[in-house]
């Protein structure tokens, strides 16, 4: 059977996923969820290709869910999260369907990462740091099973289970704004935050489930779908925390080509855990995400959805009252997805 964008609830397939805070250097970006499968999207045999960028800046520094100003240089050879750190990503994903009931889905990001920080060095002025990078992430392959419950309020639902794997590098480090080298540590880069880095370096089992339903010959529709991501293989002793992630959605056809959507999504992430982690991890963020698709042609779809923050809280260093983590207010992605 043949479904098309604009009449499921896939069509809110820009559901954004919560941005993650769980950096001290604001690292997280928000993604666009096209899990077509988790919406709806699914009824069509074959291969889909997403391709979507997302952008976030994440520079305002909060505990809890206060915001904080950052901490004065006293010689403390720390770093001070005073400036802010630019996320880029470029997500490609791609979606087979091996028969009606089950698809598999390879995600891989390319991330475009620039964080600065000031450095509170005992030898010389504070003095600015910069990690600037563009580098492969952590690939994700998942796997979808869909059963029907067309005696329910769902049209249809499903479970996913995958892996993130450790594809993305986690040797970055902080340069100093002077060309000349660090004058604290001459010939010895300070590395950057594991959580900033483009991989966790660890193996992450993924598993999910989610329901969809659009009444026959009504423009609206809804889905509801969550997540758990936790940790099962880490090394260089730093383990990132288990992630729960919720999202609820609505659609409405406004015409036959342009569908507009409006997501809730709501995230909780453990702290860090390791001797390479950074107290300052974790917390939990909800987001209200409106956006809209359109068919550009048959099989081929643009959308564009802004993720807007309603809360943010983030765990702070119990050993450093002042601390705190990088937040962003507001984040955009925009992508385009066509099915052979």
């Amino acid at each position: 059977m043949h479904i098309t964008m604009n009449k499921y609830l896939l069509p809110a397939v820009i559901a954004i996923m919560a941005c993650d805070a769980s950096a001290s250097c604001g690292s997280a970006f928000c993604s666009a969820n096209t899990n077509w499968d988790t919406q709806g999207y699914s009824g069509a045999d074959g291969l889909r290709i997403d391709l979507r960028y997302s952008y976030a800046r994440a520079d305002r520094l909060r505990a809890g869910t206060s915001r904080i100003p950052p901490q004065s240089p006293s010689g403390s050879d720390e770093e001070i999260e005073d400036l802010g750190t630019t996320n880029q990503v470029l997500n490609l994903d791609l979606e087979y369907s091996l028969s009606p009931r089950w698809r598999i889905a390879l995600g891989a990001p390319l991330l475009l990462r620039d964080h600065s920080h000031t450095f509170d060095s005992s030898v010389v002025p504070a003095f600015t740091q910069q990690a600037k990078f563009t580098s492969l992430g952590d690939v994700r392959v998942v796997g979808r099973y869909r059963f029907d419950l067309e005696d329910t309020h769902f049209g249809a639902g499903g479970l996913r289970l995958g892996l993130k794997l450790p594809t993305g590098a986690i040797d970055q480090v902080m340069t100093p704004a002077d060309p000349t080298g660090d004058p604290a540590s001459p010939g010895n880069p300070h590395p950057l935050d594991r959580a900033s880095q483009p991989g966790s370096g660890s193996t992450d089992l993924i598993v999910g489930a989610y329901g969809y339903y659009s009444h026959p010959g009504s423009d609206w529709g809804w889905f509801v779908s969550g997540q758990l991501q936790r940790a099962i293989a880490v090394r260089d002793d730093f383990r990132p925390g288990a992630e729960i992630t919720l999202d609820l959605g609505l659609h409405y056809t406004l015409t036959p080509t342009l569908t507009g959507m409006l997501q809730f999504n709501a995230q909780h992430r453990e702290r860090d855990s390791g001797s390479n982690a950074n107290p300052a991890s974790g917390g939990y963020s909800l987001h209200l995400s409106p956006g809209l698709s359109y068919e550009l042609a048959p099989g081929t779809q643009l959308y564009g959805l802004l993720q807007v923050a309603l809360r943010q809280s983030v765990n702070t260093d119990p050993a450093a009252p002042g601390s705190g983590q990088l937040t962003a207010p507001w984040s955009l992605s925009v992508g385009i997805s066509h099915r052979y």
